[in-house]
């Protein structure tokens, strides 16, 4: 058994290859502190399980509903003989659970219970944001039910580097059992990621996250990150071009994600960071590649010598949000970057043999049938730069969720039909859902006959096929809906 002060894991359901980040910065933080350390991944124990009943519990983690109630016996025992491993494991004082989304609640609550149960004494935390349950900008109400229950000890919403050790020290302080926390400014002192309790060749994919910022420089009407991290912070290039060196050559990983909203928010940090990283690779026996979610910047913005330090600095996979063909429409949106801006990033990026992933939005409320023309034309025009457009996402179609601004500005022409997806905009009622739909379908359709990649396709397609029905028999849309034979034709919220 091993002696620790704090012991944190990883719950499932995360759909993910890779080795999630948190319990690795506050292993390093907790250390840096005095305070000893261990972890476990076991989101990445269960996913690599291969149990008989995998998709079944899948379903029931996610969203604590299961097809067959004969399977929840399965659920309950392999929550309690993971605890049970734990507890033999590891004595510890404090036992940290990282609830990563809501969908890794039920795990979260079930463990806790177990623990409780086989070590009375130990403190329970839970920390993540995945304590919210409708969104990020949804209350407590969860974490504190699970709190005034004695299921957990305390629970930390958000910037856990510091309110952890708040608790570790004294059991109270900002951000530690409530809603109100206070953003980290400076991300540059942060330690390293500590994954010396991974076994990283076991990760199907071979790569280490990374996290350069936190916040967004973008205000999109579609999404509500801003209303969380109020402030766009990011580290300087140097610090984030160090970890990237320093853990490649601990680990002998040398691909890299970013968890950022945005890897080049701030143009001063990305050229800093690119032209230190292109000149490590220039002399490095194993070169260094990385990728995450991109904002289009024109050559106004992005210069052709930034496309080249991209390059050589290892840039794959850059993730874009496009989100639709028409300027107008992406005006709207407030997106920022015009067609001539896509046109020039498009051609800088197949210059330079830079991949790219491109997201789009199918049926925004001000979307016309020219709107939705205009990004079909788009795709074709674009033809010519397959060979480093490693695909496209089209998702489902726009779900208007609360706390954001498509949500707030538009309330008073907005109707929400019973559901995120069935909402009716006054100042566009043709495209309804049926109609959003039916673009979905043909812009699928389109795609694929032009060659290109449309990520999780088929499950897109089930998912509408799900919504539908719930639409037609005018029926409210949930979260949740047990006669559902598989998670991935689930409602996700």
């Amino acid at each position: 058994m091993t002696d620790c002060d704090i012991l944190i894991v990883t719950v499932p359901f995360t759909d993910t290859d890779k080795p999630l980040q948190a319990p690795s910065i506050l292993k390093a933080v907790v250390e840096r502190h005095n305070y000893t350390a261990m972890t476990r991944d076991l989101n990445h124990e269960f996913l690599t399980s291969n149990h008989k009943d995998l998709d079944s519990m899948k379903q029931y983690f996610c969203f604590h509903a299961i097809d067959d109630m004969d399977k929840i016996q399965a659920v309950e025992n392999y929550v309690e003989k993971t605890a049970e491993s734990l507890v033999k494991q590891f004595n510890f004082d404090f036992l940290a659970i990282s609830v990563f989304t809501y969908q890794c609640q039920t795990f979260a609550k079930l463990l806790a219970q177990n623990i409780r149960r086989l070590r009375p004494n130990a403190k329970i935390i839970f920390g993540g944001q995945g304590l919210s349950t409708q969104g990020i900008q949804s209350k407590d109400s969860w974490a504190k039910t699970c709190l005034q229950h004695g299921i957990i000890d305390h629970y930390i919403i958000s910037e856990g580097e510091n309110a952890l050790i708040d608790v570790l020290k004294k059991g109270k302080g900002k951000g530690i059992d409530g809603e109100q926390w206070e953003q980290k400014t400076n991300l540059d002192d942060i330690p390293y990621p500590n994954y010396d309790g991974y076994n990283l060749d076991n990760y199907e994919g071979k790569k280490l996250m990374i996290t350069g910022s936190r916040g967004c420089v973008r205000r999109c009407t579609f999404c509500d990150i801003h209303k969380h991290w109020q402030k766009f912070v990011y580290r300087s290039g140097q610090s984030i071009a160090n970890e990237m060196i320093s853990q490649s050559e601990k680990y002998k990983i040398y691909e890299f994600s970013f968890t950022d909203s945005l890897i080049n928010g701030s143009m001063k940090a990305y050229r800093d960071f690119v032209s230190i990283l292109a000149e490590h690779n220039k002399s490095a026996e194993n070169k260094l590649t990385w990728g995450g979610q991109f904002i289009v910047r024109g050559l106004n913005q992005m210069t052709e010598r930034d496309w080249e330090m991209t390059r050589d600095a290892g840039a794959k996979n850059l993730t874009l949000g496009i989100e639709s063909g028409s300027e107008k429409v992406r005006d709207h949106m407030k997106k920022q970057f015009s067609d001539k801006d896509m046109d020039e990033f498009m051609s800088q990026a197949y210059k330079n043999d830079v991949s790219v992933l491109m997201m789009v939005i199918m049926g925004y409320p001000t979307e016309t049938h020219e709107d939705f023309l205009d990004t079909l034309r788009m795709f074709r025009r674009y033809s010519k730069y397959q060979k480093v457009i490693d695909g496209v996402v089209l998702g489902t179609t726009l779900g208007i969720l609360p706390g954001t601004p498509l949500a707030e500005d538009l309330i008073d022409d907005i109707e929400m039909n019973n559901g995120e997806n069935f909402w009716i905009y006054s100042k566009n009622p043709t495209l309804d859902f049926r109609e959003r739909i039916k673009r979905r379908i043909i812009a699928g359709e389109e795609l694929l006959k032009m060659g290109y990649k449309v990520h999780a396709h088929d499950k897109d397609y089930k998912l509408l096929h799900y919504l539908w029905d719930i639409y037609k028999n005018k029926q409210q849309q949930n979260v949740v809906d047990i006669n559902t034979p598989n998670v991935y034709e689930q409602k996700y919220s």
